[in-house]
């Protein structure tokens, strides 16, 4: 064995279980993946423990392992180390974090996984040089991550950083939690997906419908990109539109916080200028000075491999002096 330490991180998510080996300088030297299992919590939590204990025994030549950071999509309870809810897994108050330590004997560390995406951008990502930054995931809906000082924002109860069901349309559609106008329900994938739906049936020759083979309800967030990246008007004014209220959320959220960085990530910011150009037109008009002087929009460095990498770096964080 050589003398490098190592943690475990750990991504937990609706569709998939990734684990990597990873380094205090953030290189991967061991990975893996699988489905997420369609049953139980026992049958997700054992699909964890399994690929955990193989990749501990796949590494057990390169290093030393320090502990697990878990990053869980869901409501964590930071201290006690449990899932209290996820929306894409069958955890409810599920003490993941104790679970974890007694089947391998090592210290472990869960939370958010917006939270630890976030983490995972100061440590190795866009985020290297800035001590206070605001980390957003546009996919589906918006995840996030705050972090002020150099240290993570959790809040009173762990579940600090819901900037994706901040209201910024009190009279907009109703949110997956049951609020209305949330930022997710208005600047997130299902925007577009909703915003096409509503309009393509009444749009002569929109290439959304013809690339939805003609049924409205196949229409998809990439269908609307593809039309808008073809020039086509309707998604070109859809993403106008999203784009608008993306800039409204970073705006609350730059006056709120005063950051230096806002990081995008997520499948929503890979569609660049289409969304990010209305969104920065919004920012310059509306957001106070100094914060805007100081604020810059970036996109993340990561991809994929935030949540992962901020698992492994919760764990440096916590063990390391």
């Amino acid at each position: 064995m050589t003398g490098r330490k190592v943690a475990i991180g750990v991504d937990v998510g609706g569709t998939k279980i990734a684990v990597a080996a990873v380094d205090a300088e953030g290189r991967m030297v061991a990975s893996s993946k699988a489905a997420t299992p369609a049953g139980t919590s026992e049958d997700v939590v054992t699909a964890i423990k399994g690929l955990i204990a193989k990749l501990i025994e796949s590494t057990a030549d390169i290093g030393e392992v320090m502990g697990i950071g878990l990053a869980v999509a869901g409501t964590i309870d930071w201290e006690q180390g449990v899932v209290v809810q996820s929306p894409n897994l069958p955890f409810a108050n599920l003490r993941l974090k104790s679970i974890v330590e007694s089947n391998f004997g090592l210290s472990a560390f869960m939370d958010n996984d917006g939270n630890l995406a976030t983490l995972g951008e100061k440590y190795y990502g866009a985020g290297r040089d800035a001590d206070n930054i605001v980390g957003l995931t546009l996919g589906t809906g918006i995840g996030a991550g705050i972090i002020i000082d150099g240290c993570l924002y959790r809040g009173a109860t762990g579940s600090a950083a819901e900037i994706g069901h901040m209201v910024i349309e009190a009279t907009g559609p109703r949110c997956s939690c049951g609020s209305y106008g949330c930022f997710e329900e208005m600047a997130a994938g299902r925007a577009l997906v909703r915003i096409a739906k509503e309009r393509a049936g009444h749009t002569k020759d929109s290439l959304i419908l013809k690339l939805a083979g003609g049924s409205i309800q196949a229409i998809t967030g990439p269908m609307v990109t593809e039309a808008a990246q073809k020039n086509d008007p309707l998604a070109l004014d859809i993403f106008n539109e999203v784009g608008f209220w993306l800039g409204i959320g970073i705006n609350n959220v730059i006056n709120i916080f005063n950051p230096e960085l806002v990081i995008l990530g997520g499948g929503m910011a890979e569609a660049g200028d289409l969304v990010l150009a209305p969104a920065r037109k919004v920012i310059a008009e509306r957001t106070l000075h100094p914060n805007q002087d100081v604020a810059e929009v970036v996109l993340a460095d990561l991809g994929n491999q935030a949540g992962l990498l901020g698992a492994a770096a919760l764990v440096f964080n916590q063990l390391t002096p």
